[in-house]
């Protein structure tokens, strides 16, 4: 009631709301841009970086207007779920007119910055806008197809960064953002499902079509297959097969995800969990130097 009051006060606006309504926090998925750059050993040249650096907030501008459109879209339904009624649109902190204006500043200001880098970023900007756009007006009831648009949302942002460059990454990367970016897609319809129980439907009708032991079906396919395909790309590099040092670190990270969601009730929100979680930062880290010391001495 008070979200639906303060939408017929009109043009309510804070920078703070407005800030909350990009959610910050989610922009540690944009960091997939920079995977070409480091598989590629690219980071070693300054022009390198600064174009992918380019991309990755041309991805932030773009993700940060999708949230607000998704916002709109579900503002209605986010007051009946527990956590996202506080969001500003849900909440009436941020209005709808703010909240349009500001997405549609935002949306241009990253088709300009990647306009920048080339047609084919551009190209694959406007086809994350659009998978979002459709997803927002109702592909996102669709079950299956719901999961694999978010899927898709994650494996534009290395494709764009790899043309950002440019360079050729090896098409094993790919298969391994698609595979477990919808593994934590699944999750979260998991942890959805569990949680929000009789509300569930309410929040989200996808979830009407899915039930605990699918889900879960879904989960151990997607991830067995990408745990697969990554142990396949450190054999098959092209920095050699030395990358299988790095399968421990990956495993450790992939198996410590699902411990959090299934023994520890977690999985509502992947990016509270990786910034939560010490042991998968650390373990991140841990991969991450790993992986670079390797690709510094292969060069």
């Amino acid at each position: 009631m008070r979200g639906m009051a303060a939408e017929r006060a009109g043009a309510k606006f804070s920078p703070a709301a407005l800030w909350a309504a990009c959610r910050p926090r989610q922009w540690i998925k944009n960091l997939l841009v920079f995977v070409p750059l480091i598989s590629s050993v690219s980071f070693r040249s300054p022009e390198a970086i600064r174009r992918s650096t380019l991309a990755a907030a041309a991805f932030t501008l773009m993700a940060s207007a999708v949230y607000l459109l998704n916002d709109l879209a579900d503002r209605e339904s986010d007051r009946a779920h527990p956590e996202k009624q506080r969001r500003p649109v849900a909440s009436g902190a941020l209005s709808v007119r703010a909240a349009v204006v500001a997405a549609l500043a935002l949306a241009a200001a990253g088709l300009a910055m990647a306009a920048l880098l080339g047609g084919m970023v551009l190209l694959i900007l406007a086809l994350y806008a659009a998978v979002n756009i459709g997803y927002s007006a109702g592909l996102r009831k669709e079950p299956i197809l719901d999961v694999l648009l978010v899927s898709a949302g994650f494996v534009m942002r290395p494709v764009a960064g790899a043309y950002a460059i440019p360079v050729r990454v090896s098409g094993w990367l790919f298969v391994v953002s698609l595979l477990l970016s919808l593994t934590l897609a699944l999750l979260k319809r998991r942890s959805e499902l569990v949680s929000l129980r009789g509300a569930a439907l309410q929040h989200r009708p996808a979830l009407a079509a899915y039930s605990l032991p699918f889900l879960d079906q879904l989960i151990a396919i997607s991830t067995g297959a990408g745990i697969i395909s990554y142990a396949l790309y450190t054999f098959q590099s092209e920095h050699g097969e030395r990358l299988v040092i790095t399968l421990p670190f990956f495993l450790y990270g992939v198996f410590r995800y699902l411990y959090l969601v299934y023994e520890r009730g977690a999985g509502g929100s992947p990016d509270e969990i990786f910034l939560h979680d010490r042991a998968l930062a650390l373990d991140a880290l841990l991969y991450l130097a790993v992986v670079l010391a390797i690709l510094m001495a292969k060069s």
